[in-house]
């Protein structure tokens, strides 16, 4: 359930703070107020996209957060535990825009993508638009609403999985199928590619290794002429570093008998004159084994030439042929083996297509049951709102046959037909319902499906619009049912439905200082009469309209009206 929602700089707001309680809440205010916008900053809040546009102008970020109350057998518990994202009794979301163009969203204070938000917020909050009953033409969406109706989500979700996995093995069978077909053209140059690269005994860091000793070979001389230099200065030249220490070491040695405080700079000259003179074996030993090999030499070149060629010919390095080469064996089994794969192929996709029959005749047999009672229910519901003689039927048209009509949702289709007037037989719901007749049955849906559907906050942006009258009280009592059970916002203009609310909000605009404002305050008492006398009557508003507006608060909230 929606708690609170703080709301900084975003649109006509620049600061906000509204708590929400149990039951149906109303919100209105003139035209142009700014009803729907904090139905915006609730849909930002569930990752909805969101522009720089909606920065309030000469703001740099809009910043919006929202608390919700999770009880503790709420799905979206799981959710956040299964994602690292616990909370307590509350789950907090909040969204900045910033000026820059660049959004951050967090989840109970951590940093979170808005794809994990619209996630999480799927199982918060339903907002239903004044367009929103638009889905209702399409047959997928009224399959949905069959399937929903019917609580059919786990064979939904399993068949789903079974149509992915009988999807997967046809396109492996067809893969294996293409393989066979291009096998004659391709066999013999993938074995050429292949062979190529075998008796080049291709070894993983050759490249790099051939590299470093065709440097050192090629640097032999000067190496040489540095190590000799080196081994005259120390040891072969007259006056070598050896012999003055050596006799260094023989002038201490004597002095450090007479005066022991020259014994440690003794015995540093004699470990300096062991160390030069193991530098000089180590440099002669390094200038034996270092000699010029052009043979070697020549061979490096041309295996570096071989490798190049190779690189080149696969536009890939040294080591990537490595992977090529074990691509190219794979290639060739696959072919080879062509035949038996292929059999075992088909198969696979005899034995889940038959699995998908089951479950889709399953499927299709549970939706046929409950079918029926949908329409049923949407006739009952939509008599109550206008619509006294509408007579509703849900056909279902099942297509076992396989190919194009096997889907994830099953082979079966789903249409609405409905007949609004007496005399006239019934067509598809598209050919036939007004954009007012779509609203009713979109909200007669929702009264169906709120009870079994696990979804806490209800959101209704102006969804009454096209309904009037006697019809538009019996919406305002539907919502006030529905916040029996859940809680619901409802954005209207209608003082029928306003009537209703358990709790009534009023958006106003106001001008200061040049710059536009849009704020939110609850009321109650004589305000709240005078807003809905306003909606009633307009401009003028007379003692006849409060009374009108009176007696509509009282009979929202006589015995034995819902909750």
């Amino acid at each position: 359930m929606l708690l609170s929602l703080h709301i900084r700089d975003f649109t006509l707001i620049d600061q906000l703070s509204v708590e929400f309680g149990h039951g149906l809440t109303v919100l209105t205010g003139e035209t142009g107020a700014g009803k729907s916008i904090l139905v915006d900053a609730i849909a930002l809040l569930l990752g909805d996209k969101g522009g720089t546009d909606l920065i309030r102008h000469g703001a740099e970020q809009a910043d919006l957060s929202a608390e919700l109350l999770l009880p503790d057998d709420h799905p979206a518990r799981a959710w956040l535990a299964e994602h690292e994202l616990d909370a307590d009794d509350a789950c907090l979301l909040r969204r900045i825009l910033q000026r820059n163009g660049r959004s951050r969203a967090f989840i109970n204070g951590q940093v979170v993508t808005t794809a994990l938000l619209r996630e999480l917020g799927e199982l918060l909050v339903d907002i239903l638009g004044q367009h929103a009953h638009q889905s209702l033409l399409r047959p997928e969406r009224q399959l949905f609403l069959l399937d929903r109706f019917a609580q059919l989500a786990r064979p939904r979700q399993e068949i789903a999985q079974a149509y992915q996995a009988w999807r997967s093995s046809v396109q492996h069978w067809d893969a294996l199928q293409a393989a066979k077909t291009r096998r004659g053209e391709e066999e013999d140059w993938l074995r050429f590619q292949l062979t190529e690269l075998e008796d080049a005994d291709l070894q993983r860091g050759e490249w790099e290794s051939l590299r470093q000793e065709q440097a050192l070979l090629g640097a032999v001389e000067q190496l040489q002429q540095h190590v000799n230099t080196a081994l005259e200065a120390l040891y072969d030249a007259d006056g070598a570093v050896v012999a003055q220490l050596a006799g260094a070491q023989r002038e201490l040695a004597g002095a450090s008998q007479r005066d022991q405080r020259l014994a440690p700079a003794a015995e540093l000259v004699s470990s300096a004159l062991i160390q030069v003179e193991e530098a000089a074996a180590a440099l002669r030993h390094y200038a034996d084994s270092v000699q010029a090999d052009p043979l070697r030499l020549e061979a490096i070149a041309n295996r570096l030439v071989l490798l190049q060629g190779l690189q080149r010919k696969h536009h890939c390095d040294a080591d990537a042929l490595l992977e090529r080469r074990d691509t190219l064996r794979a290639e060739l089994a696959l072919l080879s083996d062509a035949g038996a794969e292929l059999d075992a192929a088909a198969t696979a996709v005899q034995a889940r297509a038959a699995a998908y029959r089951r479950q889709a005749e399953a499927l299709s047999a549970a939706r046929q049951a409950c079918s029926a009672a949908l329409a049923e229910a949407i006739a009952a519901q939509v008599r109550q709102l206008g619509m006294a003689h509408a007579q509703v039927e849900l056909r279902l048209e099942s297509i076992p046959a396989e190919g194009g009509h096997w889907r994830e949702t099953g082979w079966d289709s789903a249409e609405i037909w409905i007949a609004a007037n007496p005399g006239h037989p019934p067509q598809p719901l598209a050919k036939v319902a007004s954009g007012g007749e779509l609203s009713r049955i979109g909200l007669a849906l929702q009264v169906i499906l709120s009870s079994p559907e696990r979804i806490d906050t209800l959101i209704f942006d102006e969804v009454d619009v096209g309904i009037g009258g006697a019809v538009a009280e019996t919406v305002g009592r539907l919502l006030r049912q529905l916040g029996g059970r859940q809680q619901v916002l409802c954005v209207t203009h209608l003082p029928q439905v306003a009537a209703q609310g358990h709790q009534h909000l009023q958006v106003e605009k106001e001008v200061r200082d040049a710059a536009t404002y849009s704020s939110v305050r609850p009321l109650t008492g004589a305000e709240r009469l005078t807003e809905i006398a306003r909606m009633l009557g307009g401009v003028t508003i007379t003692d006849q309209v409060k009374n009108a507006a009176a007696e509509m608060l009282a009979r929202a909230t006589q015995p034995g009206t819902p909750w």
